[in-house]
């Protein structure tokens, strides 16, 4: 079944900033449309020239399963590779939950001052002269 607007599994949000991308997830995050998911991201990220930060704001996602796990780590390496900082928006209990139990809450929510960036992150703030976040 083609995806409709209201069905759409991942959406562009506005954003103030405009070295950040803001995606919202929707729906379910699962096998049927992980890959859908992933490749899309991408593809956003692609498109926004000189982008900073990836927000993934999770206040519609309503399921995610082993596939969607994959699919938010692989968005936070890929981010990484790029210098791009990672950031999850509104989890709600049932993702939180998920990601407690993996052992990878930290890894995709961590984004204090007390979490070291990247090596590609601190290259892109000692190059344009920025103290982070």
């Amino acid at each position: 079944m083609p995806a409709t607007p209201e069905t759409e599994p991942l959406r562009t949000l506005p954003s103030t900033d405009p070295y950040t991308l803001c995606l919202a997830l929707v729906g379910d995050l699962d096998h049927e449309v992980g890959d859908e998911v992933l490749d899309r991201a991408r593809k956003a990220l692609r498109g926004c020239e000189g982008v900073r930060s990836l927000r993934l704001n999770c206040r519609e996602l309503e399921v995610a399963d082993s596939t969607g796990l994959s699919v938010l780590l692989q968005l936070r390496r890929d981010a990484q590779e790029a210098g791009i900082r990672f950031h999850l928006d509104d989890t709600r209990p049932i993702l939180e939950r998920l990601l407690r139990i993996t052992g990878t809450y930290d890894y995709l929510t961590c984004t204090s001052a007390a979490c070291p960036p990247s090596d590609a992150e601190a290259a892109i703030e000692t190059r344009e002269g920025g103290s982070g976040s």
